[in-house]
């Protein structure tokens, strides 16, 4: 398969986007002139083959999809499906064939960074395209236009959701579990009856589902953030401690017996070797923690009744009530800060723990 593409660079793509020129021809709608433009743009850029010229069909491409979305009250069902579909076929055949490209320099650059910047557009487009090619209702499923009507109409209420969940419940609860997780870890580490006594119990209790932790949580700590915080700690607390014990304890023997023989203290062993062998495995467990600990607010949220407060309590109210709109804006907020929490602690890992293999790879 990678042969042919790499044989044929152009053919499949030149073939699908002279194909849409011809369909959006006989549109006969306000917005044909500007697709059957953007088709013939695109047969020009494809018959050129380079991986420079491909990428660049690849917003045409979404141009096309969108302006079927924007004519289909005036399409035909089949053409709307032709043109949309049409346009989103060729998006993932030009991506395709400068992804299997091989070379250096600009291509490569290029076959790294385009995927990753068409998938995300391309997942929305089908799915707005789905929803109103099929016409379902909003109170069913909502089309992506339709979330993005409710963050812009309901952001602050989001935002205060926001500032409950993520700031009094996941932040506090993960700065105060990696606290107490990093110093047991480190006395566990240097104790051989917590390593057999405590550490085999923490492992088992780590283990133990968030789902039947949380209504006991609710009656201890009370309804309140102060609950959800607490499954924050829980979550975050045995991953990091269980990371750093490892951490501390599998040092390379022959290092370790080289800062003996230059008579350092175990302070400076502990410094110089074991902390810095510990950091990879620490970061690991604060980026699981970062993800698990989203899911656990949210989850201690829905099983925790309380006042209607935080994303979770957003998420379950409008869900009873068939604001799956609200549903998905509340999701997405979510998400977004979410990724920008590991996307700081992956930063963080980097400017501490450069030196280690997987980066200089």
């Amino acid at each position: 398969m990678k042969e042919f593409w790499q044989a044929t660079p152009f053919w499949p793509a030149l073939l699908l986007s002279l194909a849409l020129f011809i369909l959006s021809l006989f549109s006969l709608t306000s917005l044909s002139f500007s697709a059957s433009l953007a088709a013939l743009i695109a047969s020009l850029l494809a018959l050129r083959g380079n991986a420079i010229s491909l990428a660049l069909v690849a917003p045409l491409g979404f141009m096309l999809s969108f302006l079927a979305l924007r004519a289909v009250g005036e399409l035909p069902q089949g053409m709307y499906w032709g043109l949309f579909l049409g346009g989103l076929l060729l998006v993932v055949m030009c991506v395709g064939v400068v992804s299997l490209r091989e070379g250096g320099g600009r291509l490569e650059r290029i076959s790294h960074i385009l995927p990753s910047l068409i998938i995300p557009f391309f997942l929305l487009f089908l799915w707005q395209g789905l929803i109103i090619g099929f016409n379902v209702p909003k109170g069913i499923f909502p089309a992506v236009s339709d979330v993005y009507k409710q963050l812009s109409s309901s952001y602050q209420v989001l935002l205060n959701d926001s500032y409950i969940t993520f700031i009094r419940e996941v932040l506090f609860g993960f700065i105060l579990g990696f606290l107490a997780g990093f110093l047991m870890g480190i006395a566990t580490a240097f104790s051989s009856f917590l390593q057999r006594g405590f550490l085999p119990f923490a492992a088992a209790f780590g283990a133990v589902p968030i789902v039947g932790l949380a209504p006991v949580l609710g009656r201890a700590f009370g309804v309140d953030w102060e609950s959800k915080a607490a499954v924050v700690v829980i979550v975050t607390f045995f991953p990091v401690l269980l990371n750093t014990v490892a951490g501390l304890t599998q040092v390379d023997p022959l290092r370790l017996e080289l800062l003996k023989s230059y008579a350092a203290k175990p302070l400076e062993i502990f410094l110089k070797l074991r902390l810095p062998n510990a950091l990879p495995y620490i970061f690991n467990a604060l980026k699981l923690a970062a993800v698990l600990s989203v899911i656990s607010v949210i989850v201690a949220e829905f099983l925790i009744p309380g006042p209607p407060k935080g994303l979770g309590q957003r998420i379950s109210l409008s869900a009873r009530q068939g604001a799956y709109d609200l549903v998905f804006a509340a999701i997405f907020v979510s998400s977004l800060i979410s990724i920008s929490v590991y996307g700081i602690i992956s930063l963080i890992e980097r400017l501490l723990t450069g030196w280690h293999a997987s980066f200089r790879e």
